[in-house]
């Protein structure tokens, strides 16, 4: 048994069809995390599922939290809105044992300048965690978990952009927990895609996003806190706006 939680900002044109299959391919808990402004929980509403209404902005990390402290499974599949990936696939990450399994995509559908940037991130993000160069993909919007391990590292993750999935992944390996890395088929999908239509916005919050997590994970981040951390975090939310 294990829970599904889709993070939803503003997602009305897609979760639809992604309920839909889920429903199709399997009977288990879905949870569903709304942020945004559109009627996504009015669609959602049609399917039996968990919803949770946030009238703050909680970005794709703090949905994800919520939705992983209210699922009810000892093991979570995190799960992006638009499905990108098979059943076949989806049936073979959650068949697998480890603490948390994540994704090397296998990209389809994918702008080559969306490609290049990919990769330039997976190496940057290298570059600043090195215990984490064995490796393949970090942003994958499908990811299984175990709860408990989740939980205890709950108060580490505090990044809530699009940086969550790093900070994720890093915060496991320091505990030393078990990862494991699945090669699937990504389809990549454009349509109302949250980081194609503000590309340049998006790089910029997730270098200093990256930046930050650095910060606070230094053994001297005391020091640096009032400086770098934040200098960096008033960067972020100046970006937002």
């Amino acid at each position: 048994m294990i829970s599904i939680v889709i993070p939803a900002y503003n997602e009305e044109n897609r979760i639809g069809k992604t309920l839909k299959l889920l429903s199709a391919w399997m009977k288990t808990e879905v949870v569903v995390v709304f942020d945004g402004d559109d009627n996504t929980p009015e669609v959602v509403k049609k399917f039996p599922v968990k919803l949770f209404v946030s009238k703050d902005r909680l970005g794709k990390g703090g949905a994800l939290k919520v939705g992983i402290i209210n699922a009810s499974s000892q093991r979570v599949l995190v799960l992006d809105a638009d499905l990108p990936i098979s059943r076949e696939d989806l049936i073979k990450i959650i068949s697998e044992d480890a603490d948390l399994v994540i994704v090397k995509r296998r990209m389809v559908g994918m702008p080559l300048k969306r490609k290049v940037l990919h990769d330039s991130f997976v190496a940057l993000v290298k570059v600043f965690f090195p215990c984490l160069r064995d490796l393949s993909d970090f942003q994958g919007g499908v990811k299984l978990m175990d709860r408990e391990k989740a939980l205890s590292v709950k108060d580490e993750l505090i990044i809530q952009d699009f940086l969550f999935d790093v900070n994720l992944i890093y915060a496991f390996k320091r505990k030393g927990y078990k990862i494991k890395e699945v090669e699937v088929d990504y389809i990549h999908d454009e349509t109302d895609s949250k980081i194609s239509k503000k590309l340049v916005k998006v790089i910029l919050l997730m270098f200093l996003s990256l930046v930050k997590l650095r910060v606070y994970y230094s053994p001297f981040r005391g020091v640096l806190k009032t400086r770098l951390f934040m200098k960096a975090q008033t960067s972020i939310l100046r970006i937002l706006r």
